[in-house]
């Protein structure tokens, strides 16, 4: 048997995981679509015909991180458990960031595909708007809380790291994040 009949068919969640891996191997800044071809055994344009360029490529790869570390949207969501979700989701990005090499810089360069677009904003809005947001501050409340935990994280892996205090630190601002939308929440 051939190298090649061992090979798996090559779709996008095989890319994906292999450019993930590289990512690990090599970073960011090193990661391209010649380098990923070789990895796959495959000439470069075969990636374009599942991606149209590495920056597609590098969404999905974002979006293959956020996924493992946060839930789908619960279809059922009670309206007083918006902080703890929140909370949940915040960490959930941070994890992402740290579970490969470079994961903030990859994930402060995302752009939701389409799909993740249309499945994931409107329920996290409603989600929000059943415990009392105005549709601005549902969308206000996304943006800081996931700017504040993509930004925590890239610190990190540019600085000293991950420590217990960085933990430590990151939960507290987090809350007073929360608090501070609890207390518009309550102003109405």
């Amino acid at each position: 048997m051939s190298i090649a009949e061992h090979r798996p068919p090559l779709d996008k969640a095989v890319i994906v995981a292999t450019a993930l891996r590289l990512l690990d191997d090599v970073g960011l800044d090193e990661l391209s679509t010649r380098r990923l071809a070789a990895e796959l055994g495959v000439k470069g344009p075969s990636l374009y015909w599942h991606f149209k360029s590495m920056g597609e490529l590098r969404d999905h790869m974002a979006e293959a991180l956020l996924s493992a570390e946060i839930p789908p949207p619960d279809p059922d969501p009670r309206p007083g458990d918006w902080r703890d979700w929140m909370a949940e989701g915040a960490r959930g990005i941070r994890r992402a960031a740290h579970s490969r090499r470079d994961g903030g810089r990859l994930l402060v360069g995302w752009r939701p595909t389409p799909e993740r677009r249309a499945r994931l904003y409107p329920a996290n809005r409603a989600r929000l708007e059943a415990s009392g947001f105005g549709a601005d501050d549902a969308r206000l409340a996304f943006l800081a809380v996931g700017r504040y935990a993509m930004g925590w994280a890239l610190t990190e892996q540019a600085t000293d790291g991950r420590t217990p205090q960085s933990d430590a630190d990151f939960e507290s601002g987090l809350s007073a994040m929360l608090d501070g939308f609890a207390l518009r929440l309550r102003r109405g």
